[in-house]
């Protein structure tokens, strides 16, 4: 059996409809790499496109339960990029962290990882040296040595593709494990969980690189193995 693999639902707008959907290049790299992409759907009764995360109320206990009953589905979490933060997505990731369920964040996936403590921790970049949209090749990250990224991509660093306009400047009860020259946070994995790494790149759109695939490959083997445990 393949691990299931649940992806979380991002707010956007289609021809003046609003959605919540996962792009593309997350479901097949899921599929390439082993899994079995599930879509993780939020509870409440939002049409969360039309409204900020601030402007959401808190879910109530009903709701919470209703999450949890699709992350039991779940070997495994991709936290995928996004423009805003939901209540729900704090609520994933802590789940998830406190578990020790494998998590893979991307870009906002990062922030969340980052920031599941202290949500308060991001920082406007106030150049765009790091929203580049189309770009493969935008900016070097140096991976550390003997960190667990490290060993999975086996490369002292990486040409990335980028676009985010907010940066990381606390990482709460994570590791560093990449960063630019300018020093900005790129990947962080937390201390305490077998798998759980954030990278503030997109890798699901550099899947014909050799480091992506291991990235993916990686992941999935974690889910693996939390499969085994059920």
């Amino acid at each position: 059996m393949q691990p299931i693999i649940g992806i979380v639902a991002r707010p956007n707008k289609l021809d003046n409809t609003n959605i919540l959907s996962v792009v593309e290049d997350y479901r097949l790299a899921v599929i390439k790499s082993g899994g079995n992409p599930i879509l993780i759907l939020p509870p409440q009764k939002v049409n969360y496109a039309m409204y900020s995360s601030k402007q959401v109320n808190s879910m109530t206990d009903l709701e919470k339960e209703m999450l949890n009953e699709q992350l039991k589905l779940c070997n495994g979490i991709l936290m995928p990029g996004g423009t805003y933060r939901y209540e729900y997505d704090r609520y994933i990731t802590n789940y998830c962290l406190e578990k020790n369920i494998p998590i893979l964040g991307i870009c906002l996936g990062m922030q969340l990882l980052a920031t599941h403590i202290n949500r308060d921790t991001l920082e406007l970049i106030k150049d765009d040296t790091h929203f580049k949209p189309g770009i493969n090749e935008a900016h070097r990250v140096n991976i550390v040595k003997n960190s667990k990224l490290y060993s999975i991509l086996q490369e002292d660093f990486l040409i990335v593709n980028s676009r985010h306009k907010y940066k990381v400047t606390e990482v709460g009860d994570n590791t560093v494990v990449g960063y630019d020259p300018s020093m900005t946070i790129e990947a962080i994995e937390n201390r305490n969980n077998d798998f759980a790494i954030g990278v503030q790149w997109h890798p699901e759109n550099l899947m014909h690189k050799e480091t992506s695939k291991r990235l993916f490959k990686s992941f999935i083997g974690a889910c693996i193995k939390n499969e085994n445990k059920i």
